[in-house]
């Protein structure tokens, strides 16, 4: 009888286990892998809070901003790569949200404009130095009643210089 009753309870637990094996893995704990936090914030990083001002959706703490870095987080998992997310995002809220415009359209101006501006503040830079040490380098030595001297060199050089600018 102890048989038996052995042979019986060793069957049971094996279809148990044998029920529990079968089973397919469900897909949020086989297939599905939830992003780390530094995944999500990654993404979040690149992008803007549409309803904060300013503010980049990483750091940004309203509830808005928490159910979006979780979508992302969904995204993730769902395997979209960060442009595609980019991507779901600008149809959504517009280019605002993007932490950098993309270099094409009107937006290339924001590309090119400050490099532009670079070069030609050098180049008037350049010409104002140039223009001045010509300047100074072409001062005519003064005649006549202009050539008294007061006996106080920096004096004297003052008054040729406004004499110049006049």
């Amino acid at each position: 009888m102890k048989r038996v009753s052995v042979i019986a309870g060793f069957l049971a637990c094996l279809m148990v286990v044998s029920a529990t094996a079968a089973q397919e893995p469900t897909p949020t704990t086989a297939t599905a892998r939830q992003p780390s936090p530094d995944e999500v914030n990654r993404v979040a990083a690149q992008l803007y809070c549409p309803v904060c001002e300013n503010e980049p959706l990483d750091v940004c703490q309203t509830s808005a901003c928490v159910q979006w870095k979780a979508q992302i987080g969904q995204f993730l998992a769902e395997g979209k790569s960060d442009e595609e997310i980019k991507q779901i995002f600008v149809q959504r809220f517009g280019l605002r949200v993007l932490g950098e415009p993309p270099a094409q359209g009107v937006s290339l101006i924001l590309w090119i404009g400050p490099i532009v501006a670079v070069l030609l503040g050098g180049f008037y830079a350049v010409r104002t130095i140039r223009r001045l040490s010509q300047r100074g380098a072409v001062a005519p030595a003064p005649t006549g009643p202009e050539a008294a001297s007061t006996g106080d060199e920096y004096r004297d050089r003052v008054e040729r210089d406004l004499k110049q600018q006049l």
